[in-house]
C-alpha cells in the first residue's frame, strides 16, 4: 500500500505546465465559483459577511477574491518557480499552499474583528475549504480530459515511418533539436544536462540539452532507448553486443 502511494504521488502531473492551461485553470475556477456561490449559497457562508465595502459583491467576492489569489499563484509564481519534473505530491502540496494563503487573505477581508486571529482563521480556512474545492477539481478533470483526448487525436494523425526523428526537449518543454532514430547512439548525463551522441554522416557527433535520463525516460520519446546505467541509456538498435564481465556488463555500441 506505501509503495502504490509513493508511486502515485511520484507520477507526473504535466496538465499545468503550460502557461495556457494555467490561464484556463484560473478561468474556470473564477466562473464556477462564481455561479456556483450566487445560485446555491453552500454552507451557509453568506452570513460570513462582514459589512463593509465587500459587502457589495456579496458572496460571489468570496469566488473573485480566491480566483485572484490562485491566479498570482498559477500565473505568476508558478512561472518563477521550476521544477525537473512537476509530480503529483507537488501538485497537492501547491494546492494546499493556496487554500492557506486564500484563508490568510480572506480572513483579513472578511474577517470579525471582534473575534482572535486564530479563531478567525479556523473558521475562514473551513469554508475556503469547501468552496474552493469543487470548483479547483472540477477544472483539473476538465483540463486533464481535454489532455488526453487532444493526445489521443494527436496520436491517431501520427504516421510512423522507418527512420522516424526523435526530438529531443529542454526543460522548458521545448524542442531543441531532432535526429533520426537509427543514428542515435547513447546519452549520457552530466550534472543538469544530457549529452546526445549520434552519427552524423560517417562521424560521431554530440549535442548537449539541459534535461534529465529520468524526464527522458518518463517521455518514451523512443521504444528503442534502455537506461543501462544511472548515467546512460542506449539504443538498443545500434547495440552489436552484451558481454558479462565479473558483475559488470560491457556494451558495444556501432
Amino acid at each position: 500500500m506505501k509503495i502504490m502511494i509513493n508511486n502515485i504521488l511520484n507520477k507526473p502531473f504535466p496538465y499545468l505546465n503550460k502557461t495556457s492551461r494555467r490561464i484556463i485553470h484560473v478561468i474556470i475556477i473564477f466562473i464556477y465559483s462564481i455561479a456556483f456561490l450566487k445560485v446555491f449559497k453552500p454552507f451557509n457562508a453568506q452570513e460570513w459577511l462582514n459589512e463593509g465595502w465587500i459587502a457589495w459583491f456579496g458572496i460571489a467576492g468570496f469566488g473573485l477574491l480566491g480566483s485572484i489569489v490562485i491566479g498570482i499563484s498559477q500565473l505568476v509564481i508558478r512561472s518563477m518557480v521550476k521544477f525537473d519534473i512537476f509530480k503529483v505530491k507537488h501538485f497537492i502540496l501547491w494546492f494546499i499552499a493556496e487554500l492557506l494563503f486564500i484563508t490568510l487573505f480572506m480572513s483579513w477581508i472578511y474577517g470579525n474583528p471582534e473575534n482572535t486571529f486564530f479563531t478567525e482563521l479556523k473558521a475562514t480556512f473551513k469554508y475556503t475549504s469547501l468552496i474552493s474545492v469543487l470548483p479547483y477539481s472540477f477544472s483539473i478533470l476538465l483540463i486533464v480530459s481535454i489532455v488526453h483526448h487532444n493526445e489521443k487525436t494527436d496520436n491517431s494523425k501520427i504516421v510512423k515511418i522507418p527512420n522516424e526523428l526523435i526530438s529531443f526537449k529542454d526543460e522548458r518543454d521545448q524542442i531543441k533539436f531532432s535526429i533520426k532514430r537509427k543514428d542515435l547512439l547513447y546519452l549520457e548525463s552530466t550534472d543538469n544536462y544530457i549529452t546526445v551522441y549520434f552519427i552524423n554522416e560517417t562521424l560521431m557527433s554530440k549535442q548537449m540539452v539541459r534535461t534529465s535520463l529520468k524526464k527522458i525516460e518518463e517521455s518514451k520519446i523512443c521504444d528503442n532507448l534502455a537506461r543501462c546505467h544511472r548515467s546512460f541509456m542506449v539504443n538498443i538498435e545500434n547495440v552489436l553486443w552484451i558481454k558479462k564481465e565479473g558483475r559488470n556488463y560491457v556494451l558495444k555500441v556501432k
